[in-house]
């Protein structure tokens, strides 16, 4: 499986009323995460982040009762990034975060909170990965994050996808006609973890 380098927030955009503002920061705090909040004198607040590679500020401008936030920051502890995958989610967050690998980078558009796109860039190339058109998609991918058994399906597609580079592996030497049949399933799966991990 290839590793994730970083995660960039290449625009993040929150509103939220103080209730939900402080359930954000717990959410970092409950995933131990250290977290700094600022209370400015025109009541902005500034959110701090703190992981192992550095500090992310998120400042929250107050607007009567409504907190917003509009930023863009790089993460590249996969802790942090899986609390602000949740934050995004939770949140109903808008935006365009890029998940960088080696060679290529997974670009996700979310929208409300829910994904409604995900594509694969690589170099000049872009390869569309999932598209919500169907207007069921979003509840059916929400409904997905609330299932605890999709950590679950996320391990078992490791597994198997390992088992299938066995194969393919394998097969190279031995049976390379059946190069093809794997590559379609292996792609099958990579496209299936996108959207899990989204």
């Amino acid at each position: 499986m290839a590793q994730r380098l970083a995660t960039n927030y290449a625009k993040a955009y929150f509103t939220m009323n103080e209730e939900e503002l402080n359930r954000f920061v717990s959410l970092f705090t409950n995933e131990h995460i250290s977290v700094e909040v600022k209370i400015c004198k025109n009541g902005d607040r500034d959110v701090l982040l703190t992981d192992k590679s550095g500090a992310i500020q998120l400042t929250f401008h107050r607007l009567g009762n409504r907190y917003s936030c509009e930023s863009s920051y790089l993460i590249r502890d996969m802790h942090l990034a899986n609390a602000m995958r949740k934050a995004m989610k939770t949140f109903r967050g808008h935006g365009i975060v890029h998940r960088i690998y080696d060679g290529f980078t997974v670009v996700y558009h979310y929208d409300d909170g829910s994904v409604v796109s995900i594509q694969e860039v690589s170099g000049d190339e872009k390869v569309s990965i999932f598209e919500n058109t169907a207007p069921h998609a979003a509840k059916e991918l929400e409904e997905l994050f609330r299932q605890m058994g999709s950590e679950c399906e996320i391990d078992s597609i490791r597994q198997e996808t390992d088992r299938w580079l066995d194969l393919r592996n394998w097969a190279k030497h031995a049976a390379p006609e059946k190069l093809g049949m794997i590559d379609i399933r292996l792609c099958e799966l990579s496209s299936r973890l996108f959207e899990l991990e989204a």
